[in-house]
């Protein structure tokens, strides 16, 4: 049972580092999995808690912005796929880890959308059988504007219309899109503020 003093001090952004290291060493679970999202928390006490045996204090430790690269690395191979997910939308998880999941069919649509996906891997994501990790490739902020054309002829028309969406879609491609089957997708793409007018 968790002593609500330890509750307070986890959530607490002044906590001095001196307790945190308290915090992270606590038996109670909650007071782990609050204290793994301080905004104070330091590399190195985030890299003692991403061996926690709770999936839940670890999906913390993968969501915390000052998660560094090598933690996430580690975290990548957790069994749990919720850590995974947490791993694969980071922005620090590294271009050769995103890599390694990108062959996780669990996670894939996750990993599609991180900007930090080498282009090729994006490129063959974009034409994956899911509609799910096709439009999470569309969004892409890394996407190449030649994939976005050839994904704006997909038969699918959530796909479509998150091309339609994404503001890096090139005009003429807006333009076809516009004239789209699909009212949805017509709509999206008048309401993209990069079309040309």
């Amino acid at each position: 049972m968790e002593n609500p003093t330890e509750i307070e001090l986890a959530r607490n952004e002044n906590t001095p580092t001196e307790d945190l290291d308290t915090l992270i060493a606590s038996e109670s679970e909650s007071v782990r999995r609050e204290v793994a999202q301080h905004p104070n928390l330091s590399p190195e006490q985030l890299d003692i808690l991403s061996g926690d045996e709770s999936q839940f204090v670890k999906v913390k430790v993968a969501a915390n912005i000052n998660t560094l690269a090598s933690t996430l690395d580690k975290l990548s191979t957790d069994e749990s796929g919720l850590v995974r997910e947490f791993v694969a939308e980071h922005p620090s998880t590294s271009a050769q880890t995103l890599v390694a999941l990108s062959n996780d069919r669990y996670i894939t649509s996750w990993v599609a959308g991180n900007p930090n996906l080498p282009v090729e891997i994006i490129n063959k994501l974009s034409g994956d059988r899911d509609e799910f990790v096709r439009i999470s490739a569309t969004v892409n902020p890394s996407i190449p504007t030649d994939t976005l054309d050839t994904l704006s002829y997909d038969l699918d028309e959530n796909v479509r219309a998150a091309v339609a969406k994404n503001p890096r879609t090139p005009a003429a491609t807006l333009t076809r899109l516009i004239g789209d089957e699909n009212e949805s997708v017509r709509e999206v793409a008048l309401e993209n503020p990069s079309r040309v007018l």
